[in-house]
């Protein structure tokens, strides 16, 4: 092969080889197996080719194949391990954050929902998150997003099933759909999906964050659900409790009050028409008693989630109209309208609270409760022809509150409710308004 000259030219085809890859390789393989055959070997200055020349030609490209190879697959593993390194930093980080998840547990759910959101959004990178789900034994769906003021959470039981697809209208309408990412979570409790909106765009794959994030939303969700589950337990234990003193002690004790009064009535001759008048203002004390007594119960399972309120409203007011002998008139409109019964439940006792100061205090000739409902609020008006209250002129709620006037305790009611109060006082009667949000709870007609 022309003697030792031969080392000389190795390392002019390795280091093409090895910096430039396979086609420098052949390259530097050719030039050096031409030098040799033409400034090296006997006959020099010109171009004798022969077996040798060939040889020297395969060795040299086998060695520049074998150099490249080699320094793509050095190459490819210190890429490789880049990239895991990278991928390790992000997974640390990524486990860091999750790491600080909010407790999901408080005293306004709203802004504990959305409190969560947002720290997910920020594992992610997003500029926006919003989730919805179910619970189990529910059919109502629950939407919550980053862009809700307050997080507030939204109560849709008449979403269709597309709130489960990847990006639904419900959830591009709150928080958009631009570079959108999103996951499904499932739970022993709840099963939804979370979306996020403003991903930057990233050389990693999202899919392992995403699916740990939307595990840590699902099983704070989870807890939440259990906690208002154990909640509601508590109260209606404090109320079945109550209601039930209520009824053993203080309601039978006014009956045996009742009887006394009765019999001494028979015995009096002249005094007992006063002992019968306080007997029968008794006997109005103890269904009003009774009446807070069945408000306090759970209802049973046969009563509808939302039956309509003008029913009930109805036998109340013709239970107000016997007892009190004045008309008491109801209007309702629409008159199928429908509440949840949280809702209905506070409303009857805000209108029997109303309609019982007008008859005790007012002396009226008649009084007439006016209910107006649409999607975003509840309007009644409690009306008589009575005396009124002790003050003239228009009160709203604020400057009720202020001057402590009017019914304190019907005000509290609807503050309870994010409510509205009103109060106007005339010589000829007075006129009780209030206007409560029902936003975000399901209303719906039958």
């Amino acid at each position: 092969m022309g003697g030792s000259v031969s080392l000389l030219f190795f390392p002019a085809v390795i280091v093409p080889a090895v910096y430039g890859g396979y086609g420098p390789a052949l390259l530097s393989a050719v030039l050096a197996s031409a030098s040799m055959a033409y400034f090296f070997i006997e006959p020099i200055y010109t171009f004798d080719l022969g077996i040798d020349d060939v040889i020297r030609l395969g060795v040299f490209s086998g060695v520049g194949a074998i150099s490249a190879w080699l320094s793509a697959r050095r190459q490819h593993a210190e890429a490789a391990q880049h990239r895991s390194l990278r991928d390790l930093e992000s997974n640390l980080l990524t486990l860091q954050r999750v790491s600080g998840w909010p407790t999901p547990i408080g005293p306004d759910t709203g802004a504990s929902v959305r409190k969560m959101l947002a720290h997910a959004a920020a594992i992610i990178g997003a500029a926006n998150a919003a989730v919805a789900w179910e619970a189990e034994d529910e059919p109502r769906i629950y939407i919550a997003s980053t862009a809700d003021e307050a997080g507030v959470v939204h109560e849709a039981s008449t979403v269709s099933d597309e709130w489960r697809g990847e990006f639904p209208p419900e959830i591009i309408r709150r928080i958009g759909s631009d570079a959108s990412a999103s996951a499904p979570f499932e739970t022993d409790l709840v099963a939804g999906r979370v979306y996020f909106t403003g991903v930057e765009p990233a050389g990693t794959d999202l899919t392992p964050v995403l699916t740990l994030v939307a595990r840590e939303v699902g099983n704070s969700l989870g807890q939440m659900y259990l906690s208002e589950r154990v909640r509601q337990l508590a109260v209606h234990e404090d109320r079945i409790r109550v209601s039930r003193d209520l009824h053993d002690g203080v309601l039978q004790a006014l009956t045996g009050i009742r009887l006394e009064l009765q019999a001494i009535a028979d015995t009096s001759g002249p005094v007992g028409d006063r002992l019968r008048a306080l007997e029968r203002a008794l006997a109005t004390e103890q269904r009003e008693l009774r009446l807070f007594i069945d408000e306090l119960r759970p209802a049973p399972h046969g009563i509808a989630e939302a039956d309509p309120i003008a029913v009930r409203l109805t036998e109340m007011c013709s239970r107000f109209s016997a007892e009190w002998k004045i008309p008491v008139t109801l209007r309702v409109m629409p008159i199928d309208v429908a509440l949840p019964r949280t809702i209905e439940q506070a409303l009857r006792l805000m209108i029997h609270e109303g309609v019982s100061n007008a008859l005790k205090h007012g002396h009226p000739s008649r009084v007439s409760v006016d209910i107006e409902t649409n999607e975003s609020h509840l309007k009644v008006i409690i009306a008589d022809d009575g005396l009124g209250f002790p003050f003239r002129g228009r009160l709203d709620h604020d400057e009720l509150a202020g001057f402590t006037a009017g019914p304190v305790s019907l005000r509290e009611r609807v503050s309870a409710l994010d409510g509205r109060l009103s109060v106007e006082s005339r010589p000829t009667g007075s006129r009780v308004e209030f206007v409560i949000p029902v936003a975000g709870h399901s209303t719906s007609t039958t």
